[in-house]
């Protein structure tokens, strides 16, 4: 009975054993199929949910870094951007434009007068894979249309492309022979060639990479300078000019110095002004002419006369005293260009230089500029004051009538010679005042006085002109010239000294 129990007893150990052992051996085979699994993938590292948390993502990372970063944008880093640009030399660039330049693909003695367009049936030929012919139809293009039993009254005519037509059929015939009887000559197709267009590539070095690059938090521009100020030239030197030819009525008292009669003519006038302002110089420079020409009516032997005539010349150089005053030396020469007779008779009244009247004033001058809120409306008013006035006064000619100038009567001339000299120098003082008033864009109104006295003759002349714009080349013209003049002779006692010069005219008048 112990016998058996202990063949029992091994048994179960050596059993016991056995299942291990072969356990053992299971576990290494798995162990090394795993292994050759294993050499044949990629390595996973185990990473924990801990590290994954601790790593900050990219977008973090930029923004971070963005806060303090700032480039150097001095103009040291230009400088330096510019001295490592890469460029090309004179001789590569001209080949490289030349080897790119499509007028170069022809011979130099080929013109556009002898260039043709090669007919393709000239050219290697190129394989189109087409199977059909273009025209190539299965059916009837005009079945089922109804026919109609009445022809069009108007054909139209499709002779234009025939002959088009006839050389395209001729293209058409050519290439299929070709293809048929000698396939050995198609050495291209459609489908060699190139589709899309070539685009060059720029290759471009960034120079900039190996710079030394300043990131600082707080930027300075200390060497960063402001464009310098432009300051324009100024203009000493300002010039205006007037011209107008107006038709006009004129009205003349009989008495007036210089002849002439009420009328209607065509006055023409032309005003040229050049000034110089710098500093405390001033220098004021005028050109003026006037004429009007009439057809007197009453005039049997002068089919026209001359009216208003007046060749002005006027300079005034003044300096700086204080405030808006100047001490100024004044100059003017005066004279008509003319000859103006009396009423049926050859008896001439004046002429060019005939007389002629030249005065020199030394004293001060005031300057007035206004402007107003419109920007349309403005004042300048000049007065000059000449405590010393010279004037000169001369005629070339001695036939004419002096007397009406203010020339002195010769009191021991004989009844054959002159009975006035044609000279007369006075000296005194003189007071001077131009007014120009732009009330309005088209309204205007400009006036002069002139005062002159040798403390024994008086002379005084005012002038006034109301200038209204019709449009911007086209105005109406009211003038009125009042003059005294106390030393004329006068052939009636009882006339007046007041002499009357009116005018009213519409016409063309420009000005800069």
């Amino acid at each position: 009975m112990m016998a058996k129990k202990l063949s029992l007893l091994i048994g179960c150990i050596l059993l016991f054993s056995f299942i291990r052992l072969s356990a053992q051996n299971s576990m290494s085979v798995t162990e090394a199929n795993e292994r050759e699994m294993t050499t044949d993938t990629l390595f996973t590292p185990s990473v924990s949910e801990e590290d994954l948390r601790s790593i900050t993502d990219i977008r973090t990372q930029f923004e971070k870094q963005n806060r303090t970063y700032f480039k150097q944008s001095g103009s040291e880093l230009q400088e330096r951007e510019k001295k490592v640009r890469l460029e090309l030399s004179p001789e590569a660039l001209y080949w490289a434009r030349y080897q790119r330049d499509p007028h170069y693909t022809f011979h130099p003695s080929v013109s556009f007068r002898d260039t043709i367009i090669v007919n393709p049936i000239y050219l290697p030929p190129l394989f189109r894979g087409e199977e059909f012919p273009y025209d190539f139809v299965l059916y009837d293009p005009n079945f089922g249309r109804e026919k109609k039993l009445i022809p069009d009254y108007y054909e139209p005519d499709t002779t234009l492309f025939e002959d088009f037509k006839r050389e395209r059929e001729l293209e058409q015939l050519a290439y299929r022979h070709l293809e048929l009887n000698h396939p050995e000559l198609f050495r291209y197709s459609e489908r060699d060639l190139v589709l899309d267009a070539v685009q060059t590539d720029i290759i471009r070095k960034n120079v900039l990479d190996n710079l030394p690059i300043r990131v600082v938090a707080d930027p300075d521009f200390s060497d960063v300078r402001p464009p310098s100020k432009f300051i324009p030239d100024r203009q000493y030197w300002r010039s205006s000019f007037e011209s107008s030819i107006q038709f006009s009525q004129n009205h003349v008292s009989e008495n007036w110095h210089k002849g002439g009669s009420s009328n209607l003519n065509l006055f023409a006038k032309n005003h040229l002004k050049y000034d110089y302002n710098r500093n405390k110089i001033q220098l004021t420079n005028e050109l003026e002419s006037k004429a009007s020409i009439y057809n007197s009516q009453k005039d049997t032997l002068h089919r026209y006369q001359v009216g208003e005539d007046v060749f002005r010349i006027h300079s005034n150089l003044g300096y700086m005293a204080f405030n808006k005053w100047h001490y100024t030396l004044d100059a003017e020469f005066k004279t008509q260009m003319f000859k103006t007779f009396e009423e049926n008779t050859d008896n001439m009244q004046a002429a060019f230089l005939a007389p002629y009247t030249i005065i020199f004033g030394l004293g001060m001058k005031y300057d007035l500029n206004k402007e107003f809120a419109d920007k349309n409306k403005s004042l300048q008013l000049s007065v000059n004051l000449a405590p010393f006035t010279y004037t000169y006064m001369y005629s070339r000619r001695k036939d004419i009538d002096l007397g009406r100038h203010g020339f002195e009567k010769r009191e021991d001339a004989a009844e054959d010679e002159p009975q006035f000299y044609n000279y007369l120098s006075q000296v005194g003082s003189s007071v001077r005042a131009d007014l120009t008033f732009n009330i309005s864009k088209n309204v205007s109104w400009q006036s002069r006085v002139y005062y002159f006295t040798t403390y024994d003759k008086v002379i005084g002349e005012f002038e006034n002109t109301l200038i209204l714009a019709v449009s911007r080349f086209f105005s109406t013209r009211i003038y009125c010239h009042l003059r005294f003049d106390d030393g004329v002779e006068r052939e009636d006692p009882t006339k007046s000294y007041f002499q009357v010069n009116e005018l009213l005219s519409f016409g063309f008048n420009y000005k800069w």
